[in-house]
């Protein structure tokens, strides 16, 4: 048999659409509320008994304006807030050191405990806020991975001792393994630990999130069942522990202002550093969950948005003295896979622990301890199992060890001393890691690296020679006390070397370099002092304006005709290096003659005056354009004597020399050979004696007088090797 639904489909739509915010409120309704008795017994336990009902309380209203105000307000529509347990542990562990040190009656200690709750999650709100505002949100990443992950180890610590408290009144260590002597602490013991093994087994199985509810539903269910079929008073049951004590109002307390007169306000300034810790854990946890939803629902969420929504709800949930917390990932996900897309889920989940509160508070104390031990103990261990075990094969020993050590402090000594402890090591190994990165880039001689200024072959030759006399160091990354060592030795290494010609120039470039400390101004300092000693010439190139200063700062005197050159880039400075050793021997370029300049290019041939006699002889005077950009390739130049540079104009108008050419250069011959149009300016620099081989004179040498064709060719060909040459050489050196 069928029905048609076609009548009711539409009036049945907003029911349909409204089941999988209401579940999903229901799941994490009962979700909170069993986590806030158990963050109640945890906080509330010895000579905070009495605030039991109160921690509870505080927890479901703080939770409740948490979702409220994350549901209305996150960009993630279906986001559902949770009070978190990693934070949870942190708190609790300062509340119970100051109700060991106050001297104040069980009232003040509470009122003081509910305070140090409330003002955590309003510094974690301001945090988040200001963080958001500032759009500072990325510089949580910078938290080194290994502290990350000791931090949230070390909080698993701090639940799985919480549970060993709630259950025998000792920490985990020798007291509470001797308290298990006794029959009734066992007995409540293991309840606790076969819960918590239950949970966890079918939590790696079962990943939906109303797995835990039920098994929790379950063992109340059981328990009350075992007093029943036991026929055991409730009242006998509670005077052996297994219940927790009743408080004078019997039920769910809220704070009254009345509460903040019997605050121990020296006990809430003495937390702050613990406060500060919370709002940074909060920070990388909130973080991570938002890395995991924008996998999950495959889309960006911004960040910064983020931290300002959950840091107003975080504010209020602090300011009725309510725990700290933010989106959580998994009932965000159940969330969006069961089709809640819009902000029912989240104000469903609030509603669902204003419910709670209302109507569950005859509830609190008829739930057994070790059920909210044992999901202590449970949480405790999820959090040892994935940030200690599970990360030793994800991480390296090294990093590991940090992991270790921090968890190691968290245990015996306390959690801020682990927080310094995993600070301090990280950054020991960060910058012994750093300082193994290699400070040098590129390293090269004058041999290997020219500059952009076209030379004669005489002086070619000479700088093959004797281009070892220069050496370029080009550095990269931030040059601290562990790397600028070795800067220092390359340049003593180099000085003391015999095996090549006395050093006389040395060009470090900084345009790769992000900044350096005093320990590297230093050695900047001490690689002066051999310069001078060693009568080296040492140029500075792409130097910022902050180093610069310091290098002043510090003594060294800077400047073009100084010891040390501050030069705009490497080609500047080597072509000084080159000048200075050309200037050395006079005879180098001396020579003006054309004829002379080919004979040492390709030898002595006696058709080479043939040659210069089918070119056309031009005088030029400075600014004189030889080549303009655009314009098509009919002939190729040669500079008997004089200067000239090639120049780009760029898209912006901002005019770029690219080289420099002497006497005996060759200009314009790849244009040529290409026939494509000139793709640089050609301008006179000095007056200078410029001869001019057409594309027609070589063509009609090429039909009516072969030998003269081949002779230009070859000069040509040779100018071209000598250029391939040196970029394969750069090209080498940059593959080292």
């Amino acid at each position: 048999m069928t029905y048609n639904t076609a009548g009711i489909t539409g009036k049945s739509k907003p029911l349909r659409a409204a089941v999988p915010p209401a579940m999903i409120g229901l799941i994490a309704g009962i979700d909170n509320t069993a986590a806030a008795l158990a963050i109640g017994a945890l906080m509330f336990t010895g000579s905070l008994s009495n605030g039991m009902g109160l921690g509870v309380g505080v927890v479901l209203l703080g939770g409740a304006l948490l979702a409220l105000v994350v549901a209305i307000r996150s960009v993630q529509p279906n986001s559902v807030a949770l009070v978190q347990e990693s934070t949870i542990a942190v708190v609790a562990a300062a509340i119970a050191s100051m109700a060991v040190q106050s001297i104040g009656d069980a009232e003040a200690k509470v009122a003081t405990a509910i305070v140090i709750l409330g003002a955590s999650s309003i510094v974690t709100g301001v945090l988040f806020w200001i963080t958001g505002k500032l759009k500072l949100g990325g510089l949580v990443r910078y938290v080194p991975y290994p502290v990350m992950a000791g931090f949230l180890a070390g909080s698993g610590w701090l639940l799985v001792n919480g549970a060993s408290v709630m259950l025998t009144g000792h920490n985990f260590g020798l007291e509470f393994a001797q308290s298990l002597s006794d029959p009734q602490v066992l007995w409540r013991v293991l309840p606790a630990v076969g819960l918590a093994v239950v949970m966890f087994v079918a939590l790696s199985r079962l990943s939906h999130p109303a797995t835990m509810p039920v098994i929790m539903i379950a063992a109340l269910a059981g328990f009350n069942g075992v007093l029943a079929f036991a026929g055991l008073d409730p009242a006998v049951v509670r005077d052996l522990g297994h219940l927790p004590a009743i408080n004078m109002s019997g039920g769910i307390e809220l704070p009254t202002p009345q509460l903040l007169t019997r605050v121990d306000w020296a006990a809430v300034l003495a937390a702050t550093p613990v406060m500060l810790v919370i709002a940074g854990l909060s920070m990388i946890g909130l973080m991570l969950n938002v890395s995991g939803l924008e996998l999950a629902m495959r889309r960006d969420i911004d960040v910064n948005a983020e931290l300002r929504s959950t840091g107003l709800a975080n504010v209020l949930s602090g300011g009725v003295g309510g725990p700290c917390g933010y989106v959580g990932l998994s009932m965000t996900v159940l969330a969006q896979r069961t089709g809640a897309t819009g902000r029912g889920a989240g104000i469903a989940t609030s509603i669902a622990m204003l419910l709670a509160l209302l109507f569950a508070g005859h509830l609190i104390f008829q739930v057994p301890i070790f059920l909210t031990a044992g999901f202590v103990l449970f949480l405790g261990i999820g959090l040892l199992k994935e940030w200690f075990v599970d990360t030793r094969q994800k991480m390296p020993l090294s990093e590991w060890l940090v992991v270790a050590g921090i968890l190691l402090t968290v245990a015996l000594v306390g959690f801020m001393e682990g927080l310094a402890l995993g600070l301090l090591v990280s950054s020991a190994l960060f910058i012994f890691k750093y300082s193994l990165l290699p400070v040098v880039r590129f390293r090269a001689t004058g041999v290997e690296q020219r500059s952009s200024v076209d030379r004669s072959p005489t002086a070619i030759k000479y700088l093959s020679e004797h281009g070892d006399a220069i050496e370029i160091i080009q550095l990269q990354g931030y040059i601290f006390f562990g790397t600028a060592d070795r800067i220092v030795n390359l340049v003593r290494h180099r000085l003391a070397a015999e095996d090549k010609p006395p050093l006389q120039f040395v060009v470090l470039d900084f345009q790769n370099v992000s900044g350096a400390d005093s320990a590297a101004i230093a050695c900047f300092m001490k690689i002066a002092r051999l310069a001078e000693d060693n009568n080296v010439s040492v140029s500075l190139t792409r130097v910022a304006a902050e180093l610069r200063h310091s290098l002043t700062v510090a003594g060294i005197e800077l400047g073009e005709n100084q010891l040390i050159n501050v030069l705009h880039d490497i080609d500047r400075a080597l072509e000084m290096a080159e000048e200075t050793l050309l200037s050395e021997h006079v005879d180098i370029d001396g020579e003006k003659s054309l004829l002379r300049h080919f004979a040492l290019a390709i030898g002595d041939h006696p058709r080479l005056p043939a040659l210069i006699d089918n070119m056309t002889r031009l005088e030029l005077q400075p600014e004189d354009v030889l080549i303009r950009q655009g314009e098509d390739a009919n002939d190729v130049f040669f500079v008997a004597s004089g200067r000239v540079r090639v120049q780009l104009t760029l898209p912006s108008g901002e005019v770029m020399r690219v080289r420099t050419m002497l006497a005996g250069a060759i200009v314009g011959e790849i244009a040529l050979y290409l026939k494509q149009p000139r793709i640089a300016d050609v301008i006179v620099d000095a007056p200078s004696e410029i001869f001019q081989l057409s594309a027609a004179n070589l063509g009609r040498m090429q039909a009516d007088d072969p030998e003269l064709a081949v002779l230009a060719h070859q000069l040509l060909a040779s100018n071209l090797s000598e250029k391939l040459a040196v970029a394969n050489k750069m090209i080498q050196l940059t593959q080292k």
